[in-house]
């Protein structure tokens, strides 16, 4: 927060008269409704005459500079008058405030724009073209998870990560993990002046420029930062521009969260209710505006557990936020009204089916989003559904899939997102394996009859002849040269093991209810990929 309430309650009132600042020697003339601004007043008497001044004047509210430590406690310095008194707090200066106050006072339909340099910035993509413009360079404006704000139209030559940064509106993966393990993050916290970049190396061949960068900061936090395409350091008087550009940047970034935050809050509290499709699901999504179309529910995960270490927890809540709000802009672009929410370690999202082959569009979002930088992270897809009540069903669906995407073994494909991204109704069959084995694992059931036999024979041996013989027969479906060409012996050799497993598990290899058993008990016990036995 920018100021802290001292004393009284804010509330909303008439509009504000104005911002005065206050002067001992020679007191300005006071509008009604005026915030009073208690530049270097700090002595207990003269805060409270201030305080009085106020009130005489149906002020709107007194700022003074936040009381330290060994000060007097503040019931002992303000009259009791209801006057509503905010506290400055070490490192956030007075022109700050006066700046974001005239910012909050010009909102309206139609504001005023201030102007930097001699280009209007009424937003971040303005402010951003305005520092573009007074540093000669490309700008990106980022919040502090690298998600791209504002970015600027200057012409010119660029380079890849700018291309990738502006379409995938945020910075890719691979380029932010490059910039933390050479230390380029840390010292655009660490520093108060703009940073130089030496230009990468990309591993593909490519080479970037370099980048100067500022930390945007309101007192001691980071709010973002701004990044500028050069190829040589900024001279002295464009790093005190881009200084000073900053600041005003966080000024709107300040103004911008605090609707945010509060936006964020409503849509995940309104999500969470809308998912559990009680009896305040329709209400919730009316109030989301999507109670009037069929919906789909989306489930986004990283496919890697946090740990137990709280720095590793954090890194994967701190990658969760980042991939829910890229997510957002993603799938927004395309399905509009989509209302999305981190809830637990999941990311959900509502998504609007208007047409009849949105699953199929979706999916291949999904997989495009995933394959452009997703980090590990797999999705599944739920079923459309039209009522509100069932949008419990659609997400039952969506958790399944990322269940058994989280479950099978990282695949390498060409295709992006393969392997990542699933429909529940492509993996049904794989959920319901996992849910048997659930029911077996609780229940304390295992592997019987002719498989629990064979298990044993490997076992007693040391091998896994046996089992391995089973699953290129069963896959095969019988085909005793498909399936010995699988497990690479000779045809002959390989009837003469088939001979020996029937013996040995005491079953027909005709017997289809004989192989159904075994090759269900296959999939419930499979054989473990380390050691290559079965699991019992």
């Amino acid at each position: 927060m920018l100021l802290a309430t001292l004393a009284g309650t804010p509330r909303y009132v008439a509009p504000v008269g104005g911002v005065v600042v206050h002067d001992l020697d020679d007191p300005p003339p006071m509008p009604r409704g005026a915030i009073l601004l208690g530049v270097g007043i700090t002595a207990p008497y003269d805060v409270r005459s201030l305080v009085r001044l106020a009130c005489r004047h149906d002020a709107a509210a007194v700022i003074i500079r936040q009381p330290r430590g060994n000060a007097p406690a503040l019931d002992e310095l303000l009259p009791d008058e209801g006057m509503v008194v905010l506290g400055l707090p070490a490192g956030v200066s007075w022109q700050q405030v006066i700046t974001v106050l005239g910012t909050a006072m010009q909102s309206s339909p139609h504001p005023e724009v201030r102007e930097l340099g001699e280009r209007e910035v009424g937003d971040l993509f303005g402010m951003a073209g305005a520092i573009s413009d007074l540093i000669d360079a490309h700008v990106t404006i980022e919040d502090r998870n690298s998600v791209v704000l504002a970015y600027s139209d200057h012409q010119g030559e660029t380079d890849p990560i700018r291309v990738e940064v502006i379409l995938g509106r945020r910075t890719p993966e691979p380029y932010w993990a490059f910039d933390e393990e050479r230390g380029a993050l840390r010292s655009i916290r660490e520093s108060v002046r703009p940073v130089f970049l030496p230009p990468l190396a990309l591993p593909d061949g490519r080479v970037t420029r370099g980048r100067v960068a500022v930390a945007v900061r309101a007192a001691d936090e980071i709010l973002g930062s701004i990044w500028a395409v050069v190829d040589k350091p900024l001279t002295a008087e464009k790093d005190d521009l881009l200084l000073d550009a900053s600041r005003l940047v966080a000024l709107h970034m300040l103004q911008l969260r605090a609707g945010a935050d509060g936006a964020r809050r409503l849509r995940t509290d309104l999500v969470a209710t809308a998912l559990t499709g009680g009896p305040e699901a329709r209400s919730a999504l009316d109030r989301l505006r999507l109670a009037e179309h069929p919906l789909i529910v989306v489930a986004l995960t990283l496919s890697e557990t946090a740990g137990g270490a709280y720095t590793a927890a954090a890194a994967h809540v701190t990658k969760l936020q980042r991939l829910a709000v890229s997510f957002q802009v993603h799938l927004a672009g395309t399905w509009a009204d989509t209302a999305v929410a981190l809830l637990d370690d999941t990311v959900y999202a509502l998504v609007p089916s208007r047409r009849e082959d949105t699953e199929v569009s979706l999916e291949l979002s999904c997989r495009s989003f995933i394959g452009r930088g997703g980090e590990s992270a797999i999705v599944g897809i739920g079923r459309v559904v039209h009522h509100a009540t069932e949008l419990e069903l659609s997400r039952a669906d969506a958790d399944r899939a990322l269940r058994v995407l989280g479950r099978r073994p990282a695949e390498p494909s060409s295709a992006p997102g393969a392997g990542r991204v699933a429909r529940a109704a492509d993996i049904e069959a794989d959920s319901l394996i996992l849910e048997l084995r659930d029911l077996a694992l609780t229940s304390k059931r295992g592997p019987f009859g002719a498989y629990a036999r064979l298990l044993a024979y490997d076992d007693d041996r040391d091998s896994t002849i046996m089992v391995e013989t089973l699953r290129a027969w069963l896959d095969a479906h019988g085909d005793v040269m498909t399936a010995s060409t699988a497990a690479h012996v000779h045809q002959n050799t390989f009837r003469y093991r088939l001979k020996r497993m029937s013996e040995i598990g005491g079953f027909s290899l005709d017997d289809p209810a004989a192989r159904f058993a075994l090759q269900l008990q296959l999939r419930l016990y499979p054989p473990d990929p380390s050691t290559g036995r079965a699991s019992r």
